[in-house]
């Protein structure tokens, strides 16, 4: 459906507007109230003998919390159970209490079995499956989870266990019995896991103790066997450490004394032979004995220079002085020979020295690769036995802990509220079942009346017209009551002619408040001659083309209806005419106006009927002639109104569109398809026709959703004037609806 709540003019035209939409969906529900009434009924009522027939179910509470376990975690609880401080731990803990096994406790404590509130055999029989007759304790244990609802507190640890009943004793006594049983199933899982643990520790003792003995025997042997009398330690290693290090700087100061000793005695050899070289060593030099001969060896010289002078080279004292010179210069040559000598000495020691050092280095460190060796072995196999002996003594103190716990009935359930007898069942509750049932009932009976009004194609309203086929609406023709043969049904005549017979019907109002809007269709003036057609067969447009052209010549206008429709001619059966010549002797040319116009009982009015049926008529109403012959009947008569076959059967009408004024379209209320009728004034607009407007004919203005068009303005269907006992008034919603018409139109129109 489009918007219609558009503003078109003032403010008060625009609120008109969205009323009228409210009331095309009123409109729409009055009129398939049957349904709507039938589905509520329907929805209402089964609920409502539910409410009265179901048997009241109890429900019983018991609040708890779940603490968590807090495991030592070297205690034997870290290493059997899971974590007990996840959301995972929480919703295993719900599964236990909805467990099978829990509920078949709880049924075993309080014998539910003989409980016929609980159980009863019959009503299982005939409702169970062959498998849960097979096994009654399947059935029970389905008929106790099925009551039973676990309902944990968001963030918390605290948890309510509800259990329904029609025994509200019952309820609350399984409510209290599902705690008990849940600590007993909680305890025997523990008790099967910590035997279990104390089996595997046992039966592990035995073993782990023999790795002991054989762990102590292998250290021991290997002590024996490398004479290790104290256990290795940081200190023995420091102590080997520094022992080596301390050889190895005096290696290296060994080696640098003798590259020394070494450097000085072959220079010393060097320069053997040599004088002034050997002279010129720093060993030399340093000698006190060699100091002193150069000292004499100088005076000597001083003495030879000075007597030189008196004495010839061969003077006794001449050859005495260099005799002792001489003898002088050999002592100085012993003497050097003896500190090369000496050298010597020293630098076969200072090698000697070294290469002692360097054995004792070379002994230190296979020594302590040695220890290393041995402290790896020794600390490998020490470890090896520390490790047994730790592990032999966890598994005997996890023994002596399994024999304790064992022994201890512990829980992680607390008790907050126990659960009560109900005084209150939970369902049905009456109320609220009952106002969720009405509202759904409305909702779902609306709904199947909108989707009724959805696939219904057919043209029903004056907003269809305006909205699906976008032409003006030019009036409502109501449905034709058809009554038994009675004295009024006389005077009202053939439905052609009742405007003229029943001038104070419904319908006759209809027709002259459609004739009033034809006569305002056009801008310019009024149109002469109109078609009036149709989309398919029977809609009624041979009726409304004679009723209009009626309520027109009562009007005072010359008026001719023409029948155009070659196909199923009708006019002249309406006016029960004799005559055969018509509209085709004039469009052949054998006959002229006169010789076939037909008077009425209608003052004013003039009927032309069809004449023979031609074989084309398409081709004769669309010549020329036919313009011709409309605009020759236009100097004699005000008034041409043409009835002409439907666009959807055959192109007459749009061949004679091109010689007429405007076009009357008539839809047939709840029976003209939308889609059709759109496609057929599309074809009009198509070709440049002018269309004035559409009327809905046989529109059951008594039927739901229609009794407010009864009373619409003469644009929208028709008025009663006269005396009351003439007046059509709406009845029942439709006047309720009619009065709230009138009220919004004087809140916005004054």
């Amino acid at each position: 459906m489009e918007n219609n709540s558009k503003i078109t003019g003032s403010r008060g035209s625009m609120h008109i507007e969205q009323n009228i939409d409210i009331y095309d969906y009123v409109r729409m529900i009055i009129k398939h109230r049957w349904v709507v009434l039938s589905v509520f009924s329907l929805i209402v009522g089964a609920v409502l003998l539910y409410c009265l027939t179901a048997t009241p179910i109890y429900q019983a509470t018991i609040g708890i919390i779940i603490d968590k376990e807090e495991n030592d975690p070297g205690t034997l609880q870290a290493a059997v159970f899971a974590d007990t401080s996840g959301i995972e731990y929480y919703q295993t803990m719900y599964k236990i209490l909805e467990s099978r096994s829990v509920a078949y406790n709880v049924i075993e404590r309080l014998k539910l079995a003989e409980n016929a509130d609980f159980f009863r055999r019959a009503d299982r029989m005939d409702t169970d499956n062959a498998s849960a007759q097979a096994n009654p304790k399947d059935a029970l244990i389905g008929t106790f989870l099925a009551n039973l609802k676990i309902m944990p507190i968001k963030n918390s640890h605290y948890v309510n266990i509800c259990y329904q009943s029609k025994n509200p004793v019952l309820a609350a006594t399984i409510a209290n019995a599902m705690v008990e049983a849940y600590r007993e199933h909680a305890f025997a899982m523990k008790l099967d896991s910590i035997q279990n643990s104390a089996q595997w520790l046992n039966d592990n003792m035995a073993q782990e103790r023999k790795k002991v003995e054989d762990a102590e025997r292998a250290l021991l042997n290997f002590r024996e066997k490398n004479n290790i009398v104290m256990d290795f330690s940081g200190e023995t290693e420091t102590i080997t450490a520094q022992k080596l290090t301390k050889l190895t700087y005096d290696v290296a100061d060994a080696e640098a004394a003798r590259a020394e000793v070494e450097t000085r005695y072959k220079q010393a050899v060097a320069a053997t032979g040599n004088q002034d070289m050997l002279d010129s060593l720093p060993v030399v030099l340093s000698d006190s004995l060699i100091g002193e001969m150069k000292t004499q060896e100088v005076g000597l010289v001083q003495r030879k220079s000075e007597l030189s002078k008196k004495y010839g080279m061969q003077h006794p004292q001449m050859l005495a002085l260099q005799s002792e010179m001489k003898s002088l210069q050999v002592k100085k040559e012993q003497q050097v020979q003896r500190i090369i000598e000496s050298l010597n000495n020293i630098y076969q020691e200072a090698l000697a020295k070294e290469k002692s050092l360097k054995a004792a280095l070379e002994a230190q460190k296979g020594a302590a690769f040695s220890l290393n060796k041995n402290a790896i072995e020794y600390t490998g196999l020490y470890c090896e036995s520390e490790g047994a002996k730790a592990m032999y003594a966890l598994l005997l103190k996890r023994f002596k802990e399994t024999s304790v716990t064992e022994n201890l009935k512990i829980g992680n359930i607390r008790v907050v509220d126990k659960a009560e007898t109900p005084l209150v069942p939970i369902k049905p509750q009456k109320l609220r079942t009952m106002l969720l049932a009405i509202i759904f009932g409305l909702g779902a009976a609306f709904g199947v009346a909108f989707l009724l009004e959805y696939i219904d194609d057919a043209m029903n309203t004056p907003e269809d017209i305006n909205q699906q086929l976008h032409i003006p609406f030019l009036g409502i023709i109501p449905l034709r009551q058809q009554k038994g043969p009675t004295p009024e049904d006389a005077e009202t005549g053939p439905p052609g002619l009742e405007s003229f017979s029943s001038p104070r019907s419904p319908t006759t109002e209809a027709y002259r408040g459609i004739r009033t809007n034809i006569f305002y269709s056009l801008p310019e003036a009024e149109p002469q001659v109109i078609l009036v057609t149709s989309t398919l067969a029977q809609e009624g447009k041979t009726t409304c083309a004679t009723n209009i052209a009626i309520t027109m010549a009562q009007f005072g206008y010359r008026v001719a209806l023409l029948d155009c429709d070659f196909h199923r001619p009708q006019i002249r059966k309406i006016f029960a005419i004799a005559q055969e010549d018509g509209m085709t002797n004039l469009l052949v040319g054998n006959k002229k106006i006169d010789d076939v116009v037909c008077t009425t009982e209608v003052p004013n009015l003039y009927v032309i009927p069809s004449g023979p049926i031609p074989p084309n008529p398409s081709e004769i109403l669309g010549s020329t002639k036919m313009q011709a012959l409309v605009e020759e009947l236009k100097q004699k008569y005000d008034k041409i109104i043409i009835d002409s076959a439907p666009i959807g059967a055959v192109t007459d009408s749009l061949m004679i569109s091109r010689s007429v004024d405007g076009i009357v379209f008539i839809v047939r209320a709840g029976s003209t398809p939308r889609k059709i009728a759109g496609n057929a004034v599309g074809a009009l607009k198509g070709i440049g026709a002018t269309v004035l407007g559409a009327v809905i004919n046989g529109l059951d203005t008594h039927k739901a959703g229609y009794h407010y068009y009864s009373n619409y303005p003469y644009h929208y269907g028709h008025y009663s004037y006269g005396d009351d006992a003439d007046r059509f008034e709406p009845q029942g919603l439709g006047k309720q609806l009619t009065s709230i018409s009138r009220k919004v139109r004087r809140m916005f129109l004054g």
